[in-house]
């Protein structure tokens, strides 16, 4: 069974899993981000989750800036996931590495930071419709090329931050 749809083309596979996947590139500024769509249940996957991951990556850019607020608003938690990934970037990778890394120089370094880090990827899960279900998933690195670090944004179907997360 396969899935039409006017921005991805035909979609699913031939065989029986059932599974849907697609992935292109996309711009953002200057730089190219990984763009994924799956789901292990094509026959989960509605026409409007289609319309809105095609919608989110049109609107890469706002997206980006969305998941940079909610890093932004992270680190005033007591315990923040995105000041410990900081901590430990600063910690484990070469001043060098950093200093090529850090586009931005305010005096802040953890908004500095968050100002030069990169998304790599974004994937998109359009079975998972829920408001507490992972919709989309952004992973950010400091220095792709020198460490294998994320910091992840997870986002449901209406683009709300559901969560933050490192991963290696």
């Amino acid at each position: 069974m396969t899935i039409e749809h006017d921005f991805f083309g035909v979609l699913g596979s031939d065989d029986e899993s059932g599974e849907l996947y697609w992935s292109d590139t996309a711009e953002l500024g200057d730089q190219n981000v990984d763009v994924d769509v799956s789901s292990p249940d094509e026959e989960s996957v509605s026409s409007e989750a289609l319309d809105i991951v095609a919608a989110m990556i049109n609107a890469l850019e706002e997206l980006d800036s969305q998941a940079r607020e909610s890093l932004v608003a992270d680190l005033s938690a007591e315990v923040s996931v995105t000041s410990q990934f900081i901590t430990a970037q600063f910690d484990e990778l070469d001043d060098e590495v950093l200093e090529d890394a850090l586009i931005w120089d305010s005096g802040d370094k953890q908004i500095d930071f968050l100002r030069s880090i990169q998304l790599q990827r974004i994937g998109f899960h359009p079975h998972h419709i829920g408001a507490d279900q992972h919709f989309a998933v952004l992973d950010y690195s400091i220095s792709p090329h020198e460490t294998d670090a994320l910091l992840v944004v997870t986002l449901d179907v209406h683009g709300d931050t559901i969560g933050i997360a490192a991963d290696s």
